[in-house]
């Protein structure tokens, strides 16, 4: 049985750097902890380019935003469509590809038929319930990782 946990919630936003900022005050008052350790990523996932920041919270759920740099891709539209929103809730396996086969066998819907992951990360694959099953935001489920400096990093020993 895979290992899990609740990693981060994700927001869509338009203006990275402003939502940074935004979050680092916020989170200055709230969790200075967690403030001072962000994670900073770029990389093409499904023909979509995008950047995303995390402030690390290494004692519970961290906080990330997200960003696309495509005009015309599908986190565009969302944004033109809905705004800025929580986009997903996520969860981390030890092994990602059993969690995603435990799911599909409990009948949970995927969005994706096969799992996908970031250009400038292949070992860190990801799927997604969709935000109809669990009332509003997709619930994404991804290969854990550890964060060294700023950087994600696959855990050792885990499938890659």
């Amino acid at each position: 049985m895979p290992e899990m946990r609740l990693d981060h919630i994700s927001f869509l936003v338009r203006d990275l750097d402003a939502a940074i900022e935004k979050w680092r005050k916020l989170l200055g008052i709230l969790d200075p902890d967690q403030a001072a350790g962000i994670t900073y990523g770029e990389g093409l996932e499904g023909g979509e380019h995008m950047r995303w920041a995390t402030f690390v919270n290494p004692q519970g759920c961290s906080i990330q935003l997200f960003t696309t740099l495509s005009e015309d891709g599908f986190l565009r539209k969302i944004l033109d469509r809905r705004g800025e929103i929580v986009h997903h809730v996520a969860f981390l396996s030890s092994n990602v590809t059993e969690t995603v086969d435990q799911l599909r066998e409990a009948g949970i819907p995927l969005v994706q038929e096969e799992n996908t992951s970031p250009d400038t990360m292949p070992w860190l694959s990801w799927n997604f319930v969709p935000p109809d099953y669990v009332g509003g935001a997709l619930i994404e489920v991804a290969q854990r990782y550890n964060v060294e400096g700023d950087e994600w990093v696959p855990v050792p020993g885990d499938p890659q």
